[in-house]
């Protein structure tokens, strides 16, 4: 693995058997999906040291037709967080397997570039500036978040993999990982790795709160991030009363009753001291969990911030009548390569970094979740495991930035007449419906 100035910073049962083989086909399935692509890889692959090829390295590096263009690199962008270097676990998992994929490949170096995942240079700007002005500099795979691959996708800039991975690559992605990289009928990334809003509590697990009445009873304060501009938290409350999740504008809009229940609740908080005042100025998860470390008890935040922290219990938020419920997002393997040929080879190394004992590994390092269930089953058996299968299995995806955009501030605006000017609950959502219902 090449680095450079970009950087900143004995037996299985039976239903991990069939998981298992599931993947074995899928990786199988991608010598065929490659077979009318010239191999830039030389046929014999070198292994290191104990390690041992997964299925997914053993067809890549066994392709046989001749070889007419030298592809000696393959470039990867990541975000920040996952920088695969031996500071953290989780990027020293990673950096020996990008090293691992190399040994498998003489000659080939896999250059990792970072880039910020928003903001001028970030991702997007960066895939954009490459594709209008030096498309050389464009890389072969990248990482892109829920909003990042929505966008690059429509602006053109990643392609569809239908014809890169066999359909059952997707077999094991939960519902919420995949609804996210399909774009209208195709789908543009491969997902590896998720995150979910949770409730970090300093309460043992069984005594973390699973209702809105029971939350209503504490004593000390509870941080909500009611001041996110995409107003993700409110979003969350909406469902769980019942509101419809948006999936497109076509003909959405906000339900009176459900927001009405949410903003009841926010009210009932405030008026018995439960919700800290400073609430309405926490922009984010990140801040909401900063504040529960220095001054509360509980708040609502995301699995990899409190997974990542010792002395909190994580639990589901709490919901009207306990149902157990979250919204996620995550990330995915997206390729970006104007060459064909470049294309197919993205596609091998994104099936390397995607080989469910590698992500098993890799995630509970990174402390985040597993976007497959063969990974997470992969994972020891504990009361953790279980409740990261029960969150992913259940959850519901973050709204695209376009409903968070038009919905988010109409929420927002009746959180903050309800809070701050002691509006009705029902009065300020009957009329957050109607500006959303012209």
């Amino acid at each position: 693995m090449s680095m450079n100035s970009d950087w900143e910073g004995g037996k299985l049962s039976r239903k991990i058997f069939l998981r298992r083989l599931r993947v074995v086909s899928v990786l199988l399935g991608i010598s065929a999906g490659l077979a009318g692509c010239q191999s830039a890889f030389a046929p014999s692959a070198t292994i290191l040291p104990g390690v041992t090829p997964s299925p997914s390295a053993t067809v890549f590096a066994s392709e046989s037709t001749p070889q007419t263009t030298n592809i000696s690199s393959l470039t990867l962008w990541l975000p920040a967080a996952f920088r695969p270097d031996s500071n953290s676990s989780g990027g020293k998992i990673l950096q020996d397997r990008i090293a691992a994929f190399e040994a498998m490949h003489p000659g080939v170096r896999i250059t990792v570039r970072i880039r910020d995942s928003a903001g001028s240079g970030g991702m997007i700007d960066s895939l954009a500036a490459a594709a209008a002005a030096a498309p050389d500099a464009l890389p072969d795979l990248i990482a892109l978040d829920q909003s990042n691959l929505r966008s690059a996708a429509i602006k053109g800039l990643i392609y569809p993999l239908e014809n890169l991975l066999p359909v059952n690559a997707w077999d094991d992605g939960y519902p919420y990982a995949l609804s996210i990289i399909e774009i209208g009928t195709l789908r543009y990334g491969l997902p590896f790795a998720g995150d979910a809003m949770v409730l970090a509590d300093t309460l043992p697990s069984g005594a973390v709160p699973e209702t809105w009445e029971q939350t209503a009873a504490r004593n000390n304060p509870f941080f909500l991030p009611l001041g996110d501009s995409r107003s993700l938290f409110l979003f969350f409350g909406y469902y769980a009363a019942g509101g419809i999740p948006f999936h497109s504008l076509a003909g959405a809009g906000i339900l009176a009753d459900p927001l009405e229940k949410e903003l009841t609740w926010l009210a009932a908080l405030q008026k018995n001291g439960v919700l800290s005042q400073r609430s309405l100025q926490i922009d984010s998860f990140d801040n909401a969990f900063l504040a529960l470390q220095n001054y509360g008890e509980a708040s609502a935040t995301l699995y990899s911030l409190a997974s990542s922290s010792k002395g909190f219990s994580i639990g589901y938020l709490p919901t009207p009548e306990g149902m157990q419920f979250s919204l996620a997002t995550g990330w995915s393997w997206a390729i970006a390569a104007t060459d064909p040929i470049r294309r197919a080879k993205a596609a091998g190394l994104m099936l390397w970094l995607s080989d469910p004992e590698f992500l098993a590994q890799w995630s509970q390092a990174q402390a985040v979740l597993p976007a497959s269930q063969a990974a997470l089953a992969l994972w020891p058996a504990s009361a953790r495991r279980d409740f990261v299968a029960g969150i992913s299995e259940q959850a519901l995806a973050f709204p695209e930035d376009e409903i968070s955009n038009s919905f988010g501030p109409v929420f927002s605006k009746a959180a903050r007449e309800v809070l701050s000017n002691d509006t009705p609950p029902s009065m300020a959502a009957a009329e957050a419906a109607q500006v959303a219902n012209p």
